[in-house]
């Protein structure tokens, strides 16, 4: 009586291990006991990484959120204790997205819960500056806003963040410090902080005085603003 072997089963599972080991290094895709020693370790590796990942990404969230706060004046505990209170529903994921792509939205979500105190309720005492900075804001988009594209360095992006940021004129950008450019520029993110906005200021200020020709003098010694 012939001898019962299970020879096409056994295969069948080692080629189903050898095939998720293709392009591995050595003899860790081809050869068997090195094979399936390789692949079940990567698979322990792929479950830690998947924990990871999920702990690396909120941590991106939560620094786009903290810069972006920054900006207006929060921090991010703050800001994230005032949305739990008003009861805006929006996560991490979402805040981080609107605070890199959509800047205005993320402000005006920022702006609706700034009053809000510790308690969920408004305060009283910030009641009245709300109504004051609601109409400065309808009369801003009355005043035309400069040509900030004429300061070397700043492109039709930037120039977009700063008349969002509030800047609309020279003279606005004159008097911004350079640290308020720099936060302005890093809660719109990554694509943007390589920006270094050390001249803006003065090339602005000289603009707003008319001194077209001393401006372009200067510029042409600059290095893309950069001096």
């Amino acid at each position: 009586m012939p001898r019962s072997v299970n020879h096409v089963a056994s295969r069948e599972r080692r080629k189903k291990v050898l095939k998720q080991t293709r392009g591995y290094w050595g003899r860790r895709k081809n050869v068997w006991t090195v094979a399936k020693n390789a692949y079940e370790k990567a698979l322990g590796y792929a479950y830690v990484g998947r924990k990871l990942k999920k702990r690396d990404f909120r941590s991106l969230w939560i620094t786009r959120i903290n810069a972006a706060c920054r900006v207006e004046g929060l921090s991010y505990s703050q800001f994230m204790g005032k949305i739990h209170k008003a009861g805006i529903n929006l996560n991490r994921k979402a805040l981080a997205d609107l605070a890199l792509h959509n800047p205005s939205a993320f402000k005006a979500v920022v702006d609706a819960v700034k009053h809000i105190d510790n308690t969920g309720g408004k305060t009283a005492t910030k009641a009245a500056p709300a109504k004051k900075v609601a109409t400065v804001k309808a009369t801003a988009p009355a005043a035309e806003n400069d040509n900030y594209q004429k300061i070397e360095g700043i492109g039709p992006a930037i120039e977009r963040l700063l008349h969002e940021a509030g800047l609309h004129t020279f003279q606005d950008l004159a008097n911004a410090s350079v640290e308020r450019l720099e936060a302005i520029l890093d809660a719109a993110g990554s694509r943007f902080t390589t920006h270094k906005p050390g001249t803006w200021p003065r090339q602005a200020a000289l603009a707003a005085e008319g001194k077209w020709d001393e401006l372009k003098a200067w510029q042409d010694e600059l290095d893309g603003g950069k001096e």
